[in-house]
């Protein structure tokens, strides 16, 4: 999540503060984030975070899983909007990458609708009058801008589809190679006619001694699992220990509650989202790349306003400059 607005977002956003038929969605969310994080015992995963204020909110599946013209899902992309917000009235902090905690600010804070609005009014203004202070040129127009929101990462958009487009035998084994990856031992993929009900399964070691039977299933979804496939899932699983779910799309309500049913085998969900943190974290399929940022805090205590000094150079006229010569080719 982007730390500052862009001057198309904050305008965008700012008409719709301030237009009663259209309000900025995101907002909405802000109270429910931290009551899921009070439920949360105070700090949380975006993803856990996610999921307690689409039950806190009743989110219906349809608009959860909603997605923009970008490809990535609107709903949480919303609540990341909302996060930031609460970030900067000082009522959420991330002491890590990948936490979101309540602060002594927000701990007993039962955050109103009309409060959130004024939030959103608030830093809105104050990113308005800094980009004014700057003198930033005005934006170029924005087609089909999404409402105060920005879109997630294009690499996991695009992979998603790509795994979509395999053929079923290829992504088994794609989800195979991915367990190998993690240290699971002696993955077969076992699917096709016959399967059973599995595609594969493996063995976790849990020590230099213990190891667990793993069985997999995989599903190019773009859109839900059911209750009735995880269940089904959960029967076809047999002597193994555990069973994981892959899947490119999602898990309705129902479908997370039935792999968590007391007396059944315990079954682990892994969704389209989560494919593409595992892949990430664990550099499979994914490539990093690092990139830099001026640090303008730092440049702030060898100059005045050092983002102004380099828009006024660079929109200074330096025809009159000398250019060196290419040197003759003899």
């Amino acid at each position: 999540m982007q730390s500052r607005l862009s001057t198309a977002e904050l305008s965008n956003i700012m008409s719709q503060l301030t237009t009663d038929k259209r309000q900025a969605e995101f907002v909405q969310w802000m109270p429910h984030i931290l009551d899921a994080l009070r439920e949360l015992n105070g700090s949380a995963t975006p993803r856990e975070v996610c999921d307690s204020v689409a039950r806190l909110a009743q989110v219906p599946d349809e608009k959860r899983f909603a997605k923009l013209g970008s490809g990535s899902l609107r709903f949480p992309n919303q609540v990341a909007w909302a996060r930031q917000y609460l970030v900067w009235e000082g009522l959420l902090s991330s002491p890590k990458h990948g936490i979101w905690m309540l602060t002594s600010s927000s701990q007993k804070l039962h955050l109103t609708y009309d409060q959130a609005r004024e939030i959103a009014r608030k830093w809105v203004a104050i990113h308005a009058e800094k980009r004014a202070q700057a003198q930033e040129p005005p934006p170029e127009a924005v087609e089909d801008q999404p409402s105060a929101t920005s879109p997630t990462n294009g690499y996991g958009e695009e992979l998603l589809v790509q795994l979509q487009a395999l053929s079923p035998e290829s992504f088994e084994r794609f989800c195979a190679d991915l367990l190998k990856h993690l240290g699971l031992e002696r993955v077969r993929v076992t699917g096709g006619t016959g399967d059973k009900g599995i595609d594969g399964e493996g063995y976790l070691p849990l020590g230099p001694i213990v190891t667990a039977k793993i069985a997999f299933q995989c599903k190019r979804y773009s859109g839900p699992v059911s209750s009735r496939e995880v269940q089904g899932f959960q029967g076809a699983v047999g002597d193994a220990e555990k069973g994981i779910f892959f899947t490119t799309g999602y898990f309705t309500d129902n479908a997370r509650d039935a792999a968590r049913r007391p007396g059944c085998k315990p079954i682990e969900l892994i969704d389209g989202d989560r494919l593409i943190e595992l892949l990430e974290k664990h550099e499979f399929g994914l490539l990093p790349a690092r990139t830099y940022e001026i640090d303008y805090n730092l440049m702030s205590n060898y100059g005045k306003d050092p983002k102004k000094a380099v828009h006024v150079a660079l929109n200074k006229d330096l025809r009159g400059m000398p250019r060196k010569r290419r040197p003759t080719q003899s």
